[in-house]
């Protein structure tokens, strides 16, 4: 069936407010990473059919300028909509998987205030409108998605979903080493914290354990569950203990080693979910 110039015409889309269109022409066009460059942004200009640029100050001005114009000219917001699908397609960025979603999460910050966000296929759609700090930071959950991303075990969420929310990477690395212990103890039923606590657990050199991830029966299985108590410990030292006498003020967090740490805390909670009570010696 011939397709006629009428369904050809795509539909029109509402202007966008100019405070709108400002603010994503800030972010796709920052100087930053993951920012586009300005070879990047004219050529994804051309692909919508916008010759060049208006000039203006800056790189973030100019592509905000030529938008805008092309929007009031056409009484649509459909050039703005075209030229978000084409920056934020996911193929531009098979070779930089981090940067598509870096660009995404920022630009989802800001969107989810206007009722928008941009899907996995890069593309503008509605959703939910935020209408404070707090409730964008967790309709844009830009944390959540990259763990989820990640496989973080599902306990790490449910312990700092209100500090993920606020985004204090400090307070969120303090939670999550807190709730390995607190879920040994809700495993265990032993009281304790810390070595004290994994001694109990996990045994010492003199002590058996009472517990292990594993059946404890081969010598790699006794150094498995060795190296893995010894893990724990140093969990506790070198996330939990430091960050209990520090505050957020004077400790901070650098993001990859938050998403690095919030790897290792998941892992060692997938362990925690085969763990089996040992029968003790001596008993049949």
């Amino acid at each position: 069936m011939a397709i006629t110039a009428t369904q050809q015409r795509p539909q029109k889309i509402t202007p966008f407010p100019p405070d709108f269109v400002e603010g994503v022409c800030n972010v796709i066009a920052q100087t930053d990473f993951p920012g586009l460059a300005g070879p990047e942004i004219d050529a994804l200009l051309q692909m919508v059919r916008v010759p060049e640029r208006e000039p203006a100050g800056n790189k973030r001005e100019s592509l905000y300028i030529t938008l805008y114009n092309v929007q009031v000219r056409q009484q649509a917001g459909n050039i703005v909509g075209a030229f978000i699908a084409k920056a934020l397609s996911p193929g531009r960025y098979a070779a930089q998987p981090s940067r598509f979603n870096d660009l995404r999460d920022q630009l989802n910050e800001f969107l989810v205030f206007y009722g928008y966000s941009i899907s996995d296929a890069g593309k503008l759609v509605t959703g939910k409108k935020a209408f404070s700090i707090s409730e964008g930071a967790a309709l844009a959950g830009r944390f959540q998605t990259e763990l989820k991303r990640r496989g973080c075990h599902s306990e790490l969420l449910r312990y700092c979903a209100e500090e993920l929310i606020s985004r204090s990477l400090f307070h969120a690395m303090s939670e999550a080493s807190k709730s390995i212990p607190t879920r040994v103890r809700g495993i265990t039923g032993l009281a304790g914290d810390g070595a004290a606590l994994y001694d109990g657990v996990f045994g010492t050199n003199r002590a058996h354990p009472s517990w292990s991830i594993n059946a404890h029966e081969s010598d790699s299985e006794v150094s498995e569950h060795r190296g893995f108590k010894n893990l724990l410990i140093g969990i506790h030292g070198h996330f939990r203990n430091p960050r209990a006498h520090s505050s957020r003020i004077t400790f901070d967090e650098e993001l990859i080693d938050f998403y690095d740490a919030f790897s290792l805390f998941s892992y060692t909670h997938r362990r925690l979910d085969s763990m089996k009570r040992l029968t003790p010696r001596g008993d049949n």
